[in-house]
């Protein structure tokens, strides 16, 4: 077995720093994260973020470079990977990780193989899907007009749905826990002599 440590990366999308049960959110439900933060993670009170947009904030993350430094400064300027650009998922797997990647892209224009930066673009399949037993919620950005408040509201500007309806499930099934089930499940089968990186 190699030396070098595991690594997972949680890099949330539209999801504010506050809200976490450990700092002090009473409203934040996270006691997975919670206790991951106890046991053995890290977990900042204060962080910058180097752009507002997700796409240019991710390259800047995966490459240690502000996003005006190649120009990746909106949604649609990513990582290229014909164009040599440091990328850390690529860098880890050169360096002998094995790289789990799920959920969405949003780093790496889609045209690209992204096996130069993953050994596995994870996606799930319809035998996970039977093997988990859960059914579809209804995604919450695909209607903005059913959770976002009135204009005039406090919450028409804010990503608050409100408590969200499981109808029976034990969670709201949606791509995130899909995601989420699916790198479970992956670490519990995997049996690689390489270090795992997990994004």
């Amino acid at each position: 077995m190699t030396d070098k440590p595991h690594i997972i990366i949680f890099n949330v999308d539209q999801w504010r720093g506050d809200v976490l049960g450990h700092l002090g959110n009473q409203a934040a439900d996270t006691p997975n994260l919670d206790q991951i933060v106890q046991s053995d993670g890290v977990s900042f009170s204060n962080a910058f973020c180097q752009n507002p947009v997700c796409t240019p904030s991710r390259c800047s993350f995966m490459t240690g470079w502000y996003p005006h430094v190649r120009g990746h400064r909106t949604m649609f300027h990513m990582l290229h990977l014909d164009r040599n650009e440091p990328n850390l998922l690529r860098i880890l797997k050169d360096n002998g990780y094995f790289v789990w990647w799920g959920f969405r892209n949003d780093l790496i224009p889609g045209q690209q193989d992204l096996k130069e930066a993953c050994d596995i673009k994870y996606s799930p399949s319809k035998e996970d899907l039977a093997r988990w037993g859960h059914r579809w919620k209804p995604s919450l950005h695909a209607s903005t007009r059913r959770w976002r408040g009135k204009p005039d509201s406090d919450n028409y500007y804010s990503f608050y749905a409100r408590k969200l309806d499981t109808k029976g499930d034990d969670i709201y099934f949606d791509l995130d826990w899909a995601t989420i089930l699916g790198a479970i499940d992956f670490i519990r089968n995997y049996k690689d002599e390489k270090s795992l990186c997990m994004f």
